[in-house]
């Protein structure tokens, strides 16, 4: 459900206030960003991608109608029609980027900890780490998620459990394993 100080916000963006603009900027680039790091793995990509979804969402900003879905969800969803539109472009490849991926490691823990997760992550299916992006990084409530993916509001609950169950079943399995050597 849209607030009233966000309805507020949007209704005086529709009008072309670039102050109310600016604070759906703040509002939303944070996640929308984190969003896409995990989605592209690549910053200079997910940057891209969060340009030209907020270029397109300030072009249609003013036909913007909630519909019982907040801003932030409509955003979710251009980002990832974004996503989708480069893959189909380029494919589903990041280039490798040293700058990226050729930094010191300096807190050992946090890159044990990076890696942990992308490991989990890819043992996913594509659709439980959709959900799991759009309801942890997102931070999007499942009825918007259930809207953007337009599935049933109790069906994105269960499978957002069920992927929380798989991945407490990989960290078993895999405490399991660390144990036995």
């Amino acid at each position: 459900m849209i607030s009233n100080n966000e309805k507020s916000i949007v209704l005086r963006a529709q009008g072309g206030d670039r102050e109310a603009v600016g604070t759906l900027w703040d509002m939303f680039t944070p996640k929308l960003f984190g969003y896409l790091m995990n989605t592209v793995r690549n910053r200079a990509l997910a940057e891209d991608v969060l340009q030209a979804t907020w270029l397109k969402a300030v072009d249609a900003l003013p036909r913007f109608e909630s519909r019982g879905v907040s801003i932030g969800a409509w955003l979710f969803a251009i980002a990832r029609n974004e996503c989708s539109e480069h893959w189909r472009k380029t494919g589903r490849e990041t280039a490798f980027d040293i700058e990226e991926h050729d930094v010191p490691d300096v807190g050992g823990s946090k890159i044990e900890n990076k890696i942990l997760t992308d490991q989990i992550l890819a043992s996913l299916s594509e659709d439980d780490r959709e959900l799991l992006r759009l309801r942890y990084i997102a931070d999007l409530p499942v009825k918007d998620i259930a809207n953007l993916l337009e599935l049933n509001f109790v069906t994105v609950r269960v499978r957002i459990h069920r992927a929380i169950a798989n991945v407490r079943d990989i960290l078993i399995s895999n405490n399991n394993k660390n144990y036995e050597k």
